[in-house]
């Protein structure tokens, strides 16, 4: 079987994010699947990307071969990003009857977190006459309506709506990440089959020892007599980061220090509200995904949040979940949606979503967990992620849906 999966922001393990497309093609490819990945040249998520890449030639990028569109470089989310899109969409519409003859692909994936390219994916099906698949990270135009401010009536938010629908009127079949937009999807009218593939982990993958500099600082917080909360991922309004700092700051008399890992637009001024209210939070920076597992294991809690918003009904299904799931270490979850692994493990601290109180509150539950309690949740979160989310047995899945 041949598949073409249209990401204009795939990456891989070398590369960066998003990872998702490189590790289905790995899997499919050990079940006899080839897999070709149509990738913008430049993404804002990627620590490495592709602007000398020849468009439309094969390259092989940690074993997956992927092709590319000239996409134009950009900041942050303003008028350049979109443009990119322009680019991206534009440039496979035009390319995809040549695509079509030289991949001859039986199914086609759409996959661009925004549903514009569903165009280009649909020209391209129609043209190799493949089976069309619309895959759905996050629900557009609803995330930046509810999570950016965005009216609905703004051109672009309708322009959004528009090419959501006919992804997925016109798709063969909608696969989510999210486990609950099936209700979604019906309340627009449309019937189109809905099969949930959720992020994954390879719990196989061998995990790298967290740097000297690191072990040393936890080293340090425990001889202090402190219990070491952690947090690692982009430091981004969706993720709820000055709510914990807020909560943290509630509890400079105790004994408990957060260490955060990762950057992002909104480090800067999380880094000020901690110092304004004294809060023992310690900013960490960045470290390569493989570090991740055994940094986060050296902690006596993890955190994990969101804003109380609408979207959150219909799932959440982060890849920092399934990092964090994996360590089992308690984890302190202030999601505020009742469809996550966490809440169907039965296995976290809960604490309601933009509350404050009831996050620092439940801070101090977690790190006042008995061993025995500890041990328990971890064993059950360890459980429910390799039982449920091992990638291997979600790209099995994923790989029946293309074959119809």
């Amino acid at each position: 079987m041949r598949i073409a999966y249209l990401d204009h922001y795939a990456g891989s393990p070398t590369a960066g994010m998003e990872f998702r497309p490189h590790a289905m093609a790995v899997e499919w490819a050990k079940l006899g699947a080839h897999t070709t990945i149509i990738a913008g040249t430049f993404s804002h998520l990627r620590k490495v990307n592709f602007q000398d890449a020849a468009p439309g030639r094969p390259y092989d990028v940690d074993g997956v071969e992927f092709r590319f569109l000239r996409t134009r470089e950009y900041d942050g989310n303003g008028g350049g990003r979109i443009l990119s899109w322009v680019d991206y969409v534009g440039g496979g519409l035009a390319a995809a009857s040549t695509m079509a003859e030289t991949l001859r692909p039986d199914a086609v994936i759409s996959s661009s977190t925004y549903p514009f390219d569903t165009w280009f994916a649909q020209r391209l099906a129609k043209a190799a006459g493949a089976r069309l698949i619309h895959e759905v990270h996050d629900l557009w135009p609803l995330t930046p309506i509810e999570l950016g401010g965005h009216s609905p009536k703004h051109p672009l938010m309708l322009a959004m709506a528009a090419a959501e629908k006919s992804a997925y009127r016109r798709s063969d079949a909608i696969v989510s990440i999210l486990p609950n937009i099936e209700p979604h999807v019906r309340s627009l009218g449309i019937d189109t089959p809905v099969i949930a593939v959720p992020n994954g982990v390879d719990d196989a993958a061998e995990p790298q020892a967290a740097p000297s500099d690191y072990r040393a600082l936890i080293d340090g917080l425990r001889e202090r007599g402190h219990a070491v909360l952690g947090y690692a991922g982009g430091m981004t309004n969706a993720n709820a980061m000055d709510d914990f700092v807020a909560a943290m700051g509630r509890l400079t008399q105790r004994p408990i220090t957060a260490v955060l890992i990762g950057d992002g637009l909104y480090r800067a001024e999380l880094e000020d509200q901690a110092k304004q209210l004294g809060a023992n939070v310690i900013f960490y920076g960045s470290l390569p995904k493989p570090q991740i597992h055994d940094a986060l294991s050296q902690l006596d809690a993890l955190y994990i949040g969101s804003k109380r918003s609408p979207l959150y009904e219909y799932g959440v299904s982060a890849n920092k979940i399934f990092d964090y799931m994996l360590t089992g270490v308690p984890i302190i979850n202030a999601f505020a949606s009742e469809h996550s692994p966490l809440v169907y493990a039965g296995a976290s601290v809960r604490a309601q979503g933009g509350d404050v109180s009831d996050i620092a509150r439940a801070i101090e539950e977690a790190v006042a967990l008995t061993p025995e309690q500890r041990a328990d949740m971890g064993r059950r979160t360890v459980a429910w992620v390799r039982e449920h989310h091992s990638l291997p047995g979600l790209a099995a899945r994923f790989l029946e849906v293309l074959r119809g």
